[in-house]
């Protein structure tokens, strides 16, 4: 008895020193490791990469602060090219033993993987654990093909307006109905949060609000979608409303309040969700929608968020003595004078992610209600702070493109534009035009230069095929804009034949 409890000690004892002599084995080996990667595994177009680099070995990490480590980020083994021309990067120490670089996401970047490199410091190459990470796509909710979408901007008040339909006779609000469905629409977008309200203390302007159920319910009697927007920066008096943080110009070297509220505000997200929520949760609501979500007006209020956020920018000397309003000045400088590319390019993509993060925020916040965009064309969209792919990302699900306001040589650019930029597994994109003879300045071909642009757009927008949508802004033009020689019922034709266009595109390519 008492040799097998020997034998029995001894395995014992074994087993601990063998457990032991594994355990430092294992840690010794992980001291050793040097591990590179992203923060998370999975990112989005608007996000910024944490590239992290760890190490337990002091002597390393102390030879990194006398060379910090440098890094680039690469896609099939070639090196990504990131916003602001930015390829290599220098790593900072955060604490002992971790260091990190951030990478901006380029503008619309393959999805896929994408791994970080080290340059050089080949005495750890033997040791160095590289964990790559992927930039994804999130799906949106499928848009019905064809979709032929009318919209109202006005804010005239329903309850007393007198519309002349297309048959010649005068009707009231429902007949802005009546045009709809006349020139093809499937769905019937209205303006329903537009700020100031009238009173004090109003944040909406109430006109038409209650008017909205009525709305929703003559479109289901008609069988169109109906969908309510907002608009999100922009407001519609020079009164400022209080509690808001407004977007800033620069007029003579000085700051200058604007009546577009900052997108850097809290309270108007806040406002905003609350606004749609009731609309979101309302089954005889199908669409949600943004309008000026963007910066509006200004925008060099967020001056200290840009420079604190977005890496790879070169401060003057004397920034942190600059005052606050200098700031501004220094920014808005940089960015009209539009010498330095990079750093305009820098400025564009991080406004188009800080809008993206309120859609986001929103998205979160009223659920899975279809929800579109309006996003202005000019550079894709960046020009304004936008970007399409950004927008899909974050929970744009049908994103209006906006090609007014061009003439015919700088339509031709944007379509080239787009078409250059966009595929059609990218983002659902719906182009839109809009009634008005002065906005085509003033075309010898009235409303039929209205179709052409139209027609151009779905067919040139993506580089792989047609837009499965349309849009024509607003019905109120329609009736009462500058519609020259035309009329309504000229434009309201050229409309229609477009509608048609955009469905036999559509039902062609679900024969193929």
């Amino acid at each position: 008895m008492r040799a097998h409890r020997g034998v029995w000690g001894f395995v014992l004892i074994a087993a601990a020193y063998a457990g032991a002599f594994s355990l430092a084995k294992f840690w010794m080996r992980g001291a050793a490791e040097v591990r590179l990667g992203a923060a998370r595994p999975e990112y989005f177009h608007y996000d910024i990469v944490e590239l992290v680099l760890r190490t337990r070995e002091r002597e390393l990490d102390a030879s990194f602060l006398e060379a910090p480590p440098r890094l680039f980020v690469e896609r099939g083994g070639e090196p990504v090219t990131t916003i602001a021309g930015v390829r290599e990067m220098t790593m900072a120490r955060v604490s002992g033993g971790v260091w990190i670089a951030r990478w901006p996401v380029p503008w619309n970047a393959p999805s896929g993987e994408y791994r970080p490199r080290l340059i050089g410091r080949p005495e750890i190459a033997q040791r160095l654990v590289v964990s790559p990470f992927r930039i994804a796509r999130r799906a949106p909710q499928p848009m019905p093909r064809g979709l032929v979408v009318a919209t109202l901007e006005s804010g005239a008040p329903l309850e007393s307006m007198r519309v002349k339909g297309p048959d010649g006779l005068e009707t009231d609000w429902r007949g802005l109905l009546d045009w709809a469905r006349w020139i093809g629409a499937d769905a019937f977008w209205m303006l329903g949060g537009q700020s100031p309200g009238h009173g004090e203390d109003d944040i909406w302007l109430k006109t038409n609000l209650n008017m909205i159920p009525s709305v929703a319910s003559e479109c289901r009697k008609r069988g169109l979608k109906f969908g309510v927007y907002v608009m999100y920066s922009l407001t519609t008096a020079k009164k400022m409303m209080p509690g808001y943080e407004y977007g800033v110009e620069i007029q003579d070297s000085r700051p200058v309040a604007t009546r577009a509220i900052s997108i850097g505000d809290r309270k108007r997200l806040d406002d905003v969700a609350a606004f749609l929520r009731p609309f979101a949760a309302d089954p005889n609501v199908d669409y949600i929608g943004l309008d000026y979500i963007r910066n509006a007006l200004g925008g060099y209020e967020l001056v200290d968020d840009f420079v604190a956020e977005m890496p790879g920018l070169t401060l003057p000397p004397e920034w942190p003595k600059l005052t606050r309003a200098e700031r501004m000045v220094w920014l808005a400088r940089k960015k009209i004078m539009r010498r330095d590319a990079d750093f305009v390019e820098a400025w564009q993509w991080w406004r188009a992610r800080r809008v993206a993060l309120i859609v986001r925020e929103l998205k979160a916040r009223l659920g899975d209600k279809p929800m579109w965009a309006f996003t202005l064309t000019w550079e894709k969209g960046w020009h304004h702070g936008q970007d399409p792919v950004m927008m899909n990302d974050a929970g744009i699900d049908i994103d209006a493109l906006m090609f007014y306001e061009a003439d015919k040589v700088q339509y031709a650019e944007m379509m080239e534009s787009w078409n250059g930029y966009v595929k059609r597994g990218d983002v659902q994109l719906l182009p839109g035009n809009i009634f008005d003879w002065g906005l085509h300045q003033k075309d010898s071909k009235g409303p039929g230069e209205f179709s052409r642009r139209l027609k151009t757009a779905v067919k040139s927008v993506y580089s792989d095929g047609p837009a499965r949508g349309v849009f024509f802004h607003d019905v109120s033009r329609l009736c009462w804009g500058r519609l020259g020689k035309w009329g309504t019922a000229g434009w309201a034709q050229e409309a229609r034949q477009t509608a048609a266009f955009v469905k036999s595109l559509s039902a062609s390519e679900m024969e193929k």
